[in-house]
């Protein structure tokens, strides 16, 4: 019995770390530009991920699916043409018991949302519509371009609606989650270590240079602070080069090995055209992988580095995970919970992120003035071809100085 009971133990906590997420809705009175925010860092146990556009019922959308998804029947994080926008991350201190149906179909719930929601009042009609057949247990994170912004706590009966605008609800205009529900049991939740992490991590940005795109994705998704034990891996004894490993503990991190996606979703004032939303995409590790902005309107032409045929994972996505595979060097089972820092961060600063971050900061730059002159006049698709064109020598550069061939289909 002792044995059984160790086992089932395990597989629980296995699959807990494999649906593990950190998230943000951040309305537009608390952005540096008045536009609303949504921040998913996706922990999951399928390392590679594809970006998607589908047909909707009533829109066409964008989004981030599991590449062994041939069907693409469950979206992770996307927006449609209407710049209704969803991510979630998975609870597990919601209470439904008399639920006897299937359970994990937040991706499916979200597919359904971003094809047929314009507002964040048409997703509330679609939770009241599937009560009592949804298989969730999850918070659902939602922008729209009317600048709604909020959080529904969602089992398959209830849901309950966080309003990111509310004062009463988030005095600073934003909200964060990780694998716990407000609303639930607080010692059945997970991610708590996580939740404080960014807690610490939002008030001092927000008290600062402000909420931002680059804030998300420059310090959010790639933070080396433990808030319990104390620790800022990227301030705390450096090793002196990538070439003496050195092996620390990485579990609880925001950014951990499960994590197999970033996305920070730009959203629009009421003033402006939907099509304008952006989706700040990193398709792969945040310690491995540059970021690329696309758009619903022009997902044709999303450069091919970011294009997954078949049953084979995008260039960018391949690559970054060669890298990734360097800064994880145990083979072991619980070699998920230690990195080599010294391939990441050292003092000679050669290490992924510090490299990725000088990429990183190059494409936000190319994509604030793309956006800022889209805004001026929507683009053509060539317009934003061309602006990919560089997007992409900045990437491929980034991977070559890393040693890595990207290989194109």
């Amino acid at each position: 019995m002792r044995v059984f009971v160790f086992l089932v133990s395990m597989h629980i906590l296995i699959v807990a770390e494999s649906l593990t997420c950190t998230s943000a809705v951040i309305s537009g009175k608390a952005t540096k530009d008045g536009r609303p925010l949504l921040w998913k860092q996706r922990d999951t146990g399928t390392p590679e991920n594809k970006l998607v556009s589908s047909a909707g019922e009533r829109y066409r959308f964008l989004g981030v699916h599991d590449l062994t998804d041939s069907a693409n029947a469950e979206c992770f994080m996307g927006s449609n043409e209407a710049g209704f926008s969803i991510i979630n991350t998975a609870s597990y201190n919601l209470s439904y018991e008399k639920y006897k149906g299937k359970m994990d179909e937040e991706g499916i719930l979200m597919k359904k949302a971003l094809g047929t929601c314009k507002t964040l009042a048409d997703f509330e009609q679609l939770l009241n519509d599937t009560r009592g057949k949804r298989g969730v247990e999850a918070n659902f994170g939602v922008i729209d371009a009317a600048g709604g912004a909020a959080y529904y706590e969602t089992d398959p009966y209830a849901f309950k609606k966080f309003d990111a605008s509310d004062p009463a609800v988030a005095p600073r205009g934003y909200l964060l989650r990780t694998n716990f529900s407000a609303s639930g049991a607080p010692e059945d939740g997970q991610g708590y270590i996580r939740y404080q992490t960014a807690t610490d991590l939002f008030q001092w940005a927000y008290l600062g240079d402000g909420l931002s795109v680059d804030f998300l994705l420059l310090e959010g998704s790639v933070c080396f602070r433990h808030s319990l034990v104390g620790t800022n891996l990227a301030k705390d004894n450096l090793p002196e080069s990538e070439d003496v490993r050195t092996m620390v503990n990485f579990a609880d991190f925001i950014p951990r090995y499960s994590t197999s996606a970033s996305m920070v979703i730009q959203g629009v004032k009421p003033d402006e055209d939907a099509a304008l939303t952006t989706l700040w995409t990193v398709l792969g590790s945040p310690l491995t992988t540059p970021v690329v902005p696309v758009w619903v309107k022009y997902a044709e032409a999303i450069p091919s580095l970011w294009v997954s045929k078949g049953n084979k994972p995008a260039a960018v996505n391949d690559a970054s995970l060669k890298i990734k595979a360097r800064c994880f060097p145990l083979k072991t089972p619980e070699g998920k919970y230690y990195l080599d820092l010294a391939k990441v961060l050292n003092r000679q600063g050669t290490g992924t992120v510090q490299q990725l971050r000088d990429t990183d900061e190059k494409i936000l730059r190319l994509g604030h003035q793309a956006v800022e002159s889209f805004r001026k006049k929507m683009p053509s698709a060539a317009d934003v071809r061309l602006f990919h064109a560089g997007v992409e020598k900045l990437v491929l550069a980034y991977f070559n100085q890393l040693g890595i061939t990207v290989v194109r289909e």
